[in-house]
């Protein structure tokens, strides 16, 4: 298993070995600990780039996921499966760290376990219940990280991105 970051843009410093425990962590909680995964950092610019390419939304984004397909005919296959790649919006990861008042770190960690949900085949955009599971997985994923670092100074900070009570605000009586 191994997770690979790269670093896109050039103006805001992260702790990347952070970032790639957390990620660790995740993949060994969903049952993935031999899957391999990437996460880009990028800037805006790229991010809306990204978002108009793929998603027709030309505006940018916290974070994208990006499946793996399978290995190209003819290829060998490689030692360990391919998960897909996560890209994260560094300017707009900040700007919401500093709207909710927790450390970039963590919301970054947050976007990290959302679109690590997206590529295990979670979307919170299909409906209540796939909102509930997803959720679900993110607390799994978020517990296990808080759990595993001892050093976080506000353990409630990494929780996933679908705050509980944006699901109960959408669901009906």
């Amino acid at each position: 298993m191994a997770v690979d970051i790269l670093d896109l843009q050039r103006t805001i410093n992260i702790d990347k070995d952070r970032l790639g425990r957390h990620a660790l962590w995740g993949l060994r909680t969903m049952g993935r600990s031999s899957w391999d995964l990437t996460i880009v950092l990028v800037n805006d610019r790229r991010m809306r780039a990204l978002n108009a390419a793929y998603r027709n939304k030309r505006r940018t984004t916290d974070v994208l996921s990006f499946e793996a397909g399978p290995p190209l005919p003819g290829m060998p296959s490689p030692k360990n499966p391919f998960l897909g790649e996560i890209v994260i919006s560094l300017p707009r990861a900040f700007a919401q760290a500093d709207t909710v008042d927790i450390p970039l770190d963590d919301e970054i960690t947050n976007l990290m376990i959302h679109g690590l949900c997206h590529l295990l085949g979670y979307d919170h955009e299909r409906g209540e219940q796939e909102a509930r599971e997803m959720k679900k997985a993110e607390d799994r994923m978020a517990r296990a990280i808080r759990k595993k670092e001892p050093a976080l100074e506000f353990p409630a900070n990494i929780s996933g991105k679908i705050p509980e009570t944006d699901i109960r605000e959408r669901i009906p009586g």
